[in-house]
């Protein structure tokens, strides 16, 4: 009997140690992450400065794992403190937007009319900024629930310097927390311009933009959750080259219409271009780690 409790707490262990939550510091540094979902495909024209240690706005790889019924996602690399905004629209629950149509927060309807790949349809969208604004170093986030048309806004929520740091937004539309941790330390990565990214120094980041959201905010998925990321403009309607999944080497900024040019509105069509520009995490079903358990148990008991 003795050696059967000592077996199960240490099935027990192993498996806490195994789902073992990432901590949201902005850094994918020893929290267990994996291996990149997506990695960027195309040099950034959002102010990278050709590699000069510009911290402009680049995406580098993007990293995710479901533990502790929270979504955990990384996105390496820099997000340029001038209110650019780092768009993350998220398909997890059923139904959903294949155009997009804006909740009504922060100018985002400039995107109304965008349309998504094929397999890909919005249920959230988190918008996250920095800047300096009046002498006054922040970091804004919006969370929409874009099936309701509803959205809450949580302002100049992070500690440190005010654009970096760690810190959770209250509840509104999220019924729980949501974690933020920023570190825009980045100097490496991809470089300025229109070419093929370098995989390998885009992999080598581990710091940029972390959150952690309740599944019990995502529909409580269970099954895949498409992830899409791009930076766009302060207003919502300059679209950078800078998306997770990739686009193709030797693609430039967007805009509004798809080709660079600025139109005052951004109803970019995905669906032009190659590849589908969303990566997908797996929730892992609830009764995996029970079953996992129950097996090396009945090894201990035959054993025993």
């Amino acid at each position: 009997m003795r050696k059967f409790l000592l077996g199960a707490a240490s099935i027990a262990a192993l498996s806490v140690a195994a789902n073992a939550a990432p901590v949201v510091d902005g850094s994918i540094s020893g929290d267990g992450y994996g291996a990149a979902l997506a990695v960027q495909t195309v040099q950034t024209q959002f102010g990278d400065q050709d590699g000069l240690g510009g911290n402009g706005s680049e995406l580098d790889a993007g990293y995710a794992t479901v533990s502790g019924g929270r979504l955990y996602l990384t996105l390496t690399g820099n997000l340029e403190g001038n209110f650019n905004k780092l768009e993350i629209l998220i398909d997890s629950a059923a139904g959903g937007q294949s155009s997009y149509l804006s909740a009504g927060n922060d100018n985002t309807a400039n995107m109304n009319g965008m349309t998504f790949d094929a397999g890909f349809t919005a249920d959230y969208h988190l918008v996250a900024r920095r800047g300096n604004d009046f002498g006054n170093d922040k970091f804004d986030l919006d969370w929409a629930d874009l099936q309701a048309g509803t959205f809450s806004s949580y302002q100049d929520m992070l500690s440190a310097s005010g654009q970096d740091g760690t810190g959770s937004t209250g509840t509104g539309v999220n019924g729980s927390p949501i974690e933020v941790g920023s570190d825009n330390s980045n100097i490496a990565g991809i470089i300025g311009g229109t070419g093929a990214a370098n995989t390998a120094n885009a992999l080598a980041v581990t710091t940029g933009l972390e959150f952690s959201i309740a599944l019990s905010d995502l529909g409580l998925p269970a099954g895949d959750i498409n992830i899409m990321a791009f930076v766009n403009n302060g207003d919502h309607n300059y679209v950078s080259n800078q998306v997770l999944g990739g686009l193709a080497a030797g693609t430039g900024n967007l805009g509004g219409d798809g080709a660079g040019g600025f139109t005052g509105t951004a109803p970019i069509d995905w669906t032009s271009f190659a590849g589908d520009q969303y990566f997908t995490v797996t929730v892992p079903e609830p009764t995996s780690l029970a079953l996992i358990g129950l097996a090396g148990l009945g090894l201990l008991r035959r054993r025993g």
